[in-house]
């Protein structure tokens, strides 16, 4: 066999960069941009709305569908909010309420003295300026068991950048035996907050610190818990029930008011929010299930295939308000720890309030926690 010379070698060097320019050419030539056409289904009615047995009045949201738009398109949030609906909320013992348009897409009961009554059988009924009538299924007030008590544990953990220490508070309850029962909590608080503060004049009562004068450094922050939180008693029929409804995160000294609301809740009620929360709980991989559409309680009267999404639903309520103090904190380790989360003086000028949204001067407890327990956390 005879040996390729350097001449051969050099041949065969610019032969390949010639068809590898080429092809680049060629695929380059063949790149075509296409713009498929965007399905739009037709928009469907979409229903929040809940009547309870603790507070009037009642809410109901109205909107319809939309297709999706770039997240950085500016389009009118207000779009899709119906504001030309009739809706009325009745009872099986023949009482109603009308609501009344209060903002865009809401409708709020007009009637003080319809009120959600363990029971009861409430129905909702919507009617739309298309002519189109939507009524729920008939749903019953279930009472729910009172609250027993709520307790708080310290987790020490923290997380950079996203959170300092916490206190998990825990509802204490005991289920009813021998009853199928459905659970619902909702929760949010007022928590201590600090800033650098602001400059001011020696002698102000506002001063936090008499000897170094700097005022606004402290004040009370509105928390919410946005996560839908449910539990069945189908493992734990007629026992004691503890369940973590809160987390309220330690930035600084001071009382943490937290309000927790325990709903009853019907078994399709539950199996909605299951569902709900196994869709949006998904990771992403293959072994997650298909998703469905959340069936609400919802339809059309004329056509009972054209069902709305979202749910009316009823509930009894038990509330519990407490007062945590954790007097076990330290300065040093606050320092340390929550210290971080401080925003610099830059931000609000140092004012508390400015620099935390929602809040309260520290000095001034939220309103409807005169009454309720103090905990001390030794």
């Amino acid at each position: 066999m005879s040996k390729p010379n350097a001449a051969n070698f050099i041949v065969t060097k610019d032969l390949v960069k010639y068809y590898l320019f080429l092809f680049a050419i060629l695929f380059t030539a063949c790149v075509r941009r296409i713009t498929p056409p965007i399905r739009e289904g037709a928009p469907i009615l979409v229903v929040e709305g809940l009547i309870t047995t603790d507070s009037t009045p009642y809410a109901v949201k109205l909107s319809y569908t939309g297709k999706f738009l770039n997240a950085n398109a500016h389009i009118d949030s207000n779009q899709n909010y119906i504001d030309d609906a009739k809706v009325v909320i009745k009872d099986d013992a023949g009482n109603s309420s009308s609501c009344t348009l209060i903002s865009p897409g809401t409708y709020q009961s007009i009637d003080s003295t319809f009120v959600g009554i363990v029971g009861r059988t409430y129905t909702l009924k919507i009617y739309l300026s298309n002519g189109k009538m939507y009524v729920s299924s008939p749903e019953k007030i279930n009472p729910a068991p009172p609250i027993d008590s709520i307790t708080a544990v310290y987790d020490s953990t923290f997380i950079t950048d996203i959170r300092p220490t916490q206190l998990i508070i825990s509802v204490n309850a005991h289920d009813p035996p021998g009853v199928q029962n459905f659970y619902r909590w909702t929760a949010y608080g007022y928590i201590p907050r600090k800033s650098w503060g602001d400059p001011c004049t020696i002698g102000l009562t506002s001063c936090y610190n008499p000897y170094v004068c700097t005022c606004f450094a402290l004040c009370e922050q509105y928390l919410s818990d946005n996560q839908i939180n449910i539990l069945s008693d189908q493992y734990i029929d007629g026992r004691e029930i503890i369940q973590p409804a809160f987390y309220s995160p330690i930035y600084w000294f001071g009382k943490h008011f937290v309000e927790i609301k325990q709903y009853s809740m019907n078994k399709d009620m539950y199996e909605f929010w299951q569902q709900y929360l196994q869709q949006t709980n998904r990771t992403g991989s293959i072994l997650d299930p298909l998703p469905t559409s959340l069936t609400g309680n919802i339809h059309n009267a004329a056509d009972s295939n054209d069902v709305a999404l979202g749910y009316f639903e009823t509930s009894a309520v038990e509330t519990k308000r407490v007062v945590f103090i954790p007097f076990f904190l330290q300065e040093y380790y606050l320092e340390s720890v929550a210290g971080q989360y401080i925003p610099n003086q830059s931000v609000g000028n140092g004012d508390c309030h400015l620099v935390y949204p929602n809040s309260l001067d520290d000095d001034m407890d939220p309103a409807g926690w005169e009454n309720a327990q103090v905990i001390d956390l030794h």
